[in-house]
């Protein structure tokens, strides 16, 4: 399913980039063929005016001169002598289109307002123009008439428009290559851009599924002592004593079940950001002290001691959600209680820092390696399999990490000078 969603996402990147890439390249090559025509524009153009000069002092036109020079505009040349065309205008006339050509240009020079009937003046006047061809063809175009021996000459240049000059095919080559091979670049990134893109759903969609996974065997333990416990309940011949006993034990499992299901909707309201919190006034001092003496009597039953440290001077009212605090408080002094051996301290502080309440709960036990630090927040973890009570599932530190999100605190661990762990809850003042 994810390869498939990386597939369509990389098309979609892909298609995107190489629209954008198509639009830039279009408006790279209409600059650049802006460029070279303007280039060539300016090269006819200072051609032409090098012919007129030349022609204003040339003692004699030759054919193979004009010839020449033609070669040179890549072009046509057309030169007439009051009116009359000269030898070599006289035969590139023959050729019907070149004919239809020079009239056209004729046309056009005259609707740009060159008479070629007006008495010629002390200085040469010129018109520009482009012409059409029937065939489509298009030409840039300049008539000058230059004055001489009290007569004038008339010299018209026409050159092809086209496009397919060999500069302008090196430089479709160019952008076609870089093109291509954009396009190719644009799909390698677009596919490894979309497999990090999909990255924290991928970890998010195998968490999920480890989750699933994790759950359905943590359940299924319970309900297959329920179901066993039941159908021997139910038993007759079995002595009354014994029949309450597997009701009592279907009653335990049934605790540790709703409990369970009560840790996994917690977590599943975390994951939707959907985790309810009330806040309100609350005193931390006095909610340490409830707190502690819930577990004040457990922690002397199990052989250990349980301190609590306070600070002296009075703390300000704590706008937070008491009952998710002690919730948290909870969690943590279990934890601490369920993996330290007997006998061994776990303390309980509440001290005030800069924009904040700082809550420890340290225990002096066998600590935890810092390669699992991270991990004893993970779902169903449980770091020493041989010290965790059946009642445990792994997950009371992750409802822990959960709820220190929803009050807006953070929960870090650390090992405690000399050997433990200590558990840090920042809550903002």
């Amino acid at each position: 399913m994810l390869r498939a969603l990386r597939r369509r996402l990389a098309l979609l990147l892909a298609l995107l980039s190489a629209l954008v890439l198509t639009l830039v390249a279009a408006a790279g090559l209409w600059l650049s063929w802006q460029q070279q025509t303007r280039a060539a524009d300016l090269v006819f153009r200072s051609r032409f005016a090098a012919l007129c000069d030349q022609l204003a002092v040339a003692d004699l036109v030759t054919d193979g001169w004009l010839a020449a020079r033609q070669l040179e505009l890549g072009g046509v040349l057309d030169l007439t002598d009051g009116g009359r065309p000269v030898h070599f205008s006289v035969r590139q006339r023959q050729d019907a289109d070149l004919a239809a050509l020079l009239d056209q240009a004729e046309g056009a020079a005259l609707a740009a307002g060159l008479d070629p009937d007006a008495p010629a003046g002390e200085e040469p006047r010129q018109v520009d123009y482009t012409v059409t061809e029937p065939g489509g063809a298009r030409w840039r175009g300049i008539t000058a008439v230059l004055p001489r021996g009290g007569g004038a000459l008339r010299l018209t240049a026409l050159q092809p428009l086209a496009l397919a000059g060999p500069g302008w095919q090196l430089t479709l080559l160019a952008y076609g290559g870089l093109w291509l091979a954009g396009l190719a670049g644009l799909a390698a990134v677009s596919w490894l851009g979309a497999g990090r893109m999909l990255a924290p759903t991928r970890r998010a969609w195998q968490r999920q599924n480890e989750f699933v996974a994790a759950a359905g065997h943590e359940l299924r333990s319970p309900l297959a002592v329920i179901k066993a416990s039941l159908a021997a309940a139910e038993d007759p011949a079995l002595p009354e004593a014994q029949r309450r006993g597997f009701l009592h034990t279907a009653q335990r499992e049934a605790d540790r079940l709703a409990r369970l299901t009560g840790d996994l909707q917690l977590l599943a309201a975390g994951d939707a950001g959907a985790l309810t919190v009330r806040p309100g006034p609350v005193a931390a001092d006095t909610l340490c002290i409830e707190v502690y003496e819930q577990f004040y009597l457990l922690a002397r039953a199990q052989g250990r001691r349980l301190t609590l440290q306070l600070p002296e001077a009075p703390l300000p009212p704590l706008v937070t959600d008491g009952g998710r605090l002690t919730q948290l408080l909870t969690i943590l002094l279990q934890n601490a209680l369920d993996h330290t051996p007997p006998g061994t301290p776990v303390e309980l502080t509440l001290q005030p820092a800069p924009g904040r309440l700082r809550l420890r709960v340290i225990d002096h036990g066998p600590g935890i390696p810092d390669d699992r630090k991270e991990q004893v927040f993970d779902r169903f973890f449980r770091a020493d399999a041989s010290r965790t009570r059946k009642e445990n599932f792994g997950l009371g530190l992750s409802v822990a990490r959960e709820l220190a999100r929803g009050l807006g605190a953070a929960l870090t661990l650390a090992d405690t000078p000399g050997g433990g762990a200590t558990f840090t809850v920042d809550l903002p003042a």
